[in-house]
């Protein structure tokens, strides 16, 4: 009886509760969107934290497809609260998009590491906002504005690709920090 309890125990360690795990999503989306709220335009261009913090949840937590869908669903709709866009609702589609590119990226991609220091979380939140930065520009100018090719590349590189670096940034520079808060 003593080696079960034992056994079990070691399985526990370093594994959050689901309630907690929702927690930490929730908060992270809500700092996310608090940040979005009250940040100042730099240059024309609105950071979207939103999309940082949930690949941050997403990636501290390692969620199955499912649940990171539900993570991007969420975020989707506190984006539409919360978005300087015309046309808000398409969170919708982008956002549960970029958490699943991001959640398949967690799980398969390889680790890029220096030293321990893994890169993982720049490449996962870049790529990911990229994604979902991407299809809103497609959705919002091409298929709902009706707007020329050459707005939507004007649209991606200079707001999309912007925010994909800060966002990747954010990400990475407080991986480490919250890992280490929540696994301690």
């Amino acid at each position: 009886m003593m080696s079960n309890q034992s056994t079990a125990s070691q399985v526990v360690v370093g594994k959050m509760s689901r309630s907690k795990e929702i927690a930490v999503i929730a908060f992270l989306i809500a700092i996310g969107a608090v940040l979005r709220m009250f940040s100042p335009a730099i240059l024309g261009i609105t950071p979207n934290f939103i999309i940082a913090m949930y690949c941050l949840a997403i990636l501290l937590l390692r969620p199955a497809i499912g649940p990171a869908l539900g993570i991007g669903i969420v975020a989707g709709a506190v984006s539409m609260i919360f978005s300087k866009s015309p046309i808000p609702y398409l969170n919708l589609a982008t956002e549960p998009t970029g958490a699943l590119v991001c959640a398949l990226l967690a799980a398969y991609l390889p680790e890029f590491s220096l030293k321990n220091y893994s890169f993982k979380p720049c490449l996962a939140t870049f790529v990911g906002t990229l994604i979902s930065g991407g299809l809103y520009v497609v959705l919002n100018f091409h298929l709902a504005l009706h707007l020329p090719v050459t707005a939507m590349k004007a649209a991606f590189i200079g707001v999309v690709i912007p925010v994909a670096l800060i966002n990747a940034v954010i990400a990475q520079a407080l991986y480490v920090p919250v890992k280490k808060f929540l696994f301690r």
